[in-house]
């Protein structure tokens, strides 16, 4: 043995410690496909016995064995193989408030009605709601004839409507604030 040169290395003691774990213990990171309007997640499971095979030779010496099938998030659907998911999901995500309000994140009117802080005040059953602005001014929006008292509704008459407007829109639609007959939605 010579004493000028370093030691070899062990492959395995130079290893990090997980990779020593088996298969059974290791975590798999489930694979996720879309198909078909179904969101699907990979399963796998282990199961005791052998894994069934065609022949009637079993070369294998285990006591379990791994096994993937898939579910669809969406509608709790499972299949065997992710290609077998050829209909249609019976239940699609609803659309977000920002969808069903047709409204763009694109939109700078939007994104503004979405960042800065507004306070919607609902005092009364009814369509009018009070809107409080970082500027400090209030302002008036009737949900209902989609009307606001602030400069820009009232000089451009933006077509989806003021920051205001949106905003008590999206407030209503998720659930914030009450609907114009005090009803909650969601």
């Amino acid at each position: 043995m010579r004493t000028d040169e370093p030691p070899q290395s062990d492959p395995y003691r130079d290893r990090p410690t997980n990779e020593y774990t088996s298969d059974r213990d290791r975590s798999y990171s489930g694979d996720i496909a879309r198909l078909n309007g179904h969101e699907l997640v990979a399963i796998d499971e282990w199961l005791p016995g052998t894994e069934p095979t065609p022949y009637e030779i079993d070369l294998t010496d285990g006591y379990e064995y791994r096994t993937r099938y898939w579910r669809c998030r969406k509608c709790g659907q499972e299949r065997n193989h992710r290609d077998e998911f050829t209909t249609p999901c019976d239940n699609p995500q609803p659309p977000t408030a920002l969808e069903a309000g047709g409204y763009s994140i694109d939109d700078p009117r939007t994104r503004r009605a979405l960042n800065e802080k507004l306070d919607v005040r609902f005092a009364t059953v009814g369509p009018i709601y009070e809107v409080r602005s970082e500027s400090g001014n209030t302002y008036k929006v009737d949900i209902e004839a989609t009307t606001c008292t602030c400069p820009d509704f009232e000089q451009r008459q933006p077509d989806d409507g003021c920051k205001h407007l949106r905003r008590v829109d999206l407030e209503i639609r998720t659930g914030l604030v009450p609907a114009p007959d005090g009803t909650f939605s969601r």
